[in-house]
């Protein structure tokens, strides 16, 4: 919380505290969290993992909830986009060349999107995004004419049609990560992994096993 976490390349930065204190207030659940965590495993509590999950769960649970707000939030062209990517991965058999017929047509649809102010089509072409990392975006559109090729491409369709499913997910997440990198700073990065690692251990570690119980010994005959 003492370090930057909003840094946007030395023009603007706020550390977490401060980001707490003027933004969002429940960023001091950050701390809480830490030292409840903190406590259990020093004192090696029976609640540490409890406490784990809890911690895993304020920071990398918040990330994922915002990032689900925000896709729900999201017109139907982005649905139209990750839901075709989706039955391309879901057509990878021979005989569901129908279903990947219908990804790509929602592929290409979601990103030409006439009905929308702004779909991803006209942002690309308007020269605003000038940058490759929004230019990796245009494989969208490839993967969708892929994902339609893929229906007359014998045995090498459902390999293409996964490929180009990937390749859809691939680009947003790619585009999202660089966002990410080039507005969080060290002490946000540090936060949510961190968190990734103790929601991990928090889950997967097993409680303290129970001794069975003490069987009388039988002696053994004279």
């Amino acid at each position: 919380m003492l370090l930057t976490w909003i840094d946007l390349g030395g023009t603007f930065q706020m550390r977490g505290l401060g980001l707490a204190m003027e933004a969002n207030h429940w960023l001091f659940l950050v701390p809480i969290a830490g030292a409840l965590l903190l406590a259990t495993a020093a004192t090696r509590s029976a609640h540490t993992r409890l406490a784990a999950i809890f911690a895993g769960i304020t920071i990398t649970g918040y990330v994922l909830f915002g990032l689900s707000r925000g896709i729900l939030h999201s017109g139907v062209d982005t649905w139209l986009m990750l839901g075709g990517a989706g039955a391309l991965l879901a057509g990878v058999s021979k005989e569901r060349a129908a279903l990947r017929a219908v990804g790509g047509v929602a592929i290409l649809a979601g990103f030409v999107a006439p009905w929308a102010d702004h779909s991803l089509f006209s942002v690309l072409r308007s020269g605003f995004v000038d940058d490759w990392t929004f230019r990796v975006l245009w494989l969208v559109p490839l993967a969708g004419l892929a994902g339609l090729a893929s229906t007359v491409a014998g045995n090498v369709g459902p390999r293409l049609a996964a490929l180009s499913g990937i390749a859809v997910y691939g680009a947003f997440l790619y585009v999202i990560g660089s966002v990410a990198w080039a507005v969080f700073g060290i002490g946000a990065w540090l936060a949510l992994g961190a968190s990734t690692v103790a929601l991990v251990i928090g889950v997967l570690a097993r409680g303290n096993a129970e001794l069975p119980a003490a069987t009388p010994a039988t002696k053994s005959p004279a």
